[in-house]
């Protein structure tokens, strides 16, 4: 396959706590630890539950500690977890201010007014694509590294086009091995 010419694919915004909610559940997606994490907080309700069921049964009362533990464990289920891992992320961010994003055939540079970083494509061999944004993610397991490109940074719509190949080009799309769409 031949390299593509690819022209230079810029954007800018400022983050918000919605981003990093969307990049964060998109990043579970594709991240064996968290969904490991998702099972095991499964698995664990379930248990307090037939607890809880049980000890009702048996005694017609169940012990507030266990109804307590189960309804913890809802509500980090049920999204919790994620709002507070986004605000947190948000946090960082925020204190960096606007983020100017320019992708090209080298890789992906993020400026802030604090700093510059560029990753190579060999850093970031994987992305998601959601309703709001492109999420570049490493290449572990994990998906320990994360690099939002929110498309309301784009221009216009052609800029979504061309951005989504440059990514097809130069990443794997997160989902589309298995002929699936992540978000």
């Amino acid at each position: 396959m031949g390299k593509a010419v690819v022209a230079r694919i810029e954007l800018s915004y400022t983050p918000t706590v919605e981003d990093f909610q969307e990049a964060l559940g998109a990043r579970a997606k594709a991240s064996k630890s968290a969904r490991r994490t998702r099972w095991l907080m499964a698995a664990t309700a379930f248990c307090l539950a037939a607890a809880a069921v049980l000890k009702f049964a048996k005694d017609g009362s169940v012990d507030v500690p266990v109804v307590a533990g189960l309804i913890v464990l809802v509500l980090l289920a049920l999204g919790g977890q994620t709002r507070l891992h986004a605000r947190s992320f948000h946090r960082l961010a925020a204190a960096k201010g606007e983020q100017h994003i320019v992708i090209d055939d080298s890789g992906v540079t993020v400026s802030t007014a604090h700093a510059t970083n560029t990753l190579t494509w060999q850093a970031t061999p994987r992305y998601a694509e959601t309703p709001g944004m492109f999420l570049l993610l490493s290449g572990d397991k994990n998906a320990s590294t994360m690099t939002l490109l929110p498309k309301r940074g784009l221009g216009t719509a052609a800029d979504t086009h061309q951005l989504r190949a440059v990514l097809d080009q130069h990443s794997t799309h997160v989902g589309a091995e298995q002929g699936r769409p992540v978000a």
